[in-house]
């Protein structure tokens, strides 16, 4: 083989190992391109990310609403409590039911924080004011059949203790309405966690987390849209609006891994049962 015809293989080897390359390249990004059309990377709790749905993210964070709290073995002694026998969170109202035929249907659990103090006050004010009176009006004021379902969920991470209420209502035809509350309280300084000091625990910038914000609402609106051109009645989400703004997130929780709910239960201003949830 002479020098000409050598250096004519090597040449062609070397295209061939570049187009390889290339491909292999392409192919991951087009990989991860499809992957982020159906959902998103989220931790698996063994060091790895799973590419989960969004509807895959809301049925596990209704699944965790089973009237628990988990203190993880939480050292408590040195929180002052207002009934010193009972848990940091335990069922003000345990298993409330009420039934009349043609007129409610209510089942609900609903928690009170068992913390002295201003911010845990403000917190069962808070559930006293939406759920509470909620459950007073349709057993007294309600002209309209209605089924009405309250549970809550509670965790504790990193000295932060996270408390979330889910409603769900259907009054008479009116379409099924989802309520979410959270609360979020530091164990050692007393005060009301923020969404940005959770964020500074976990070392995690606001920029990447308001990104996933706005793809995970852009892909749920765009989603809306096609449903919406086949005839379906849909919640219409306002991309512009203020609230997807980090500044301005207010409904978060912590769960049972670690993992970071930020919540947007748009039927908690709403007769909807529509919501976004962007879990990292």
């Amino acid at each position: 083989m002479n020098k000409t015809v050598r250096n004519v293989l090597y040449v062609l080897i070397i295209i061939i190992c570049v187009i390889a390359i290339f491909v292999g390249v392409y192919a991951q990004f087009f990989k991860r391109e499809v992957d982020n059309e159906i959902g998103y990377e989220v931790p698996s709790g063994n060091g790895q990310t799973n590419v989960v749905t969004q509807a895959e993210i809301k049925d596990g964070f209704k699944d965790l609403f089973t009237n628990e709290f988990f203190d993880f073995n939480y050292d408590d002694t040195g929180i002052q409590k207002i009934d010193a026998t009972k848990p940091i969170v335990f069922s003000g109202i345990d298993k409330f039911e009420r039934k009349e035929e043609g007129k409610y249907d209510i089942r609900a659990t609903i928690p009170s924080v068992n913390i002295s103090g201003e911010v845990a006050k403000s917190y069962n004010d808070i559930t006293n004011s939406i759920f509470i009176k909620k459950l007073n009006d349709i057993m007294t004021n309600t002209t309209l059949y209605t089924i009405c379902d309250v549970s809550y969920t509670a965790y504790i991470n990193n000295d932060i203790l996270s408390v979330g209420i889910m409603a769900s209502i259907k009054e008479g035809d009116s379409a099924q309405r989802l309520l979410v509350q959270t609360y979020n309280y530091n164990l050692k300084t007393d005060t009301n966690v923020t969404i940005k000091d959770v964020l500074q625990v976990r070392g995690l910038e606001e920029k990447v987390v308001n990104d996933r914000i706005k793809s995970v609402v852009k892909k749920a609106a765009e989603d809306a849209q096609s449903m919406q051109s086949t005839g379906y009645n849909v919640y219409e989400r306002n991309l512009d609006s203020e609230i997807y703004e980090i500044d301005n997130v207010t409904n978060f929780m912590q769960g049972p891994n670690g993992e970071l709910y930020i919540i947007y239960a748009y039927g908690n201003e709403a007769f909807t049962s529509e919501m976004d949830i962007i879990e990292i």
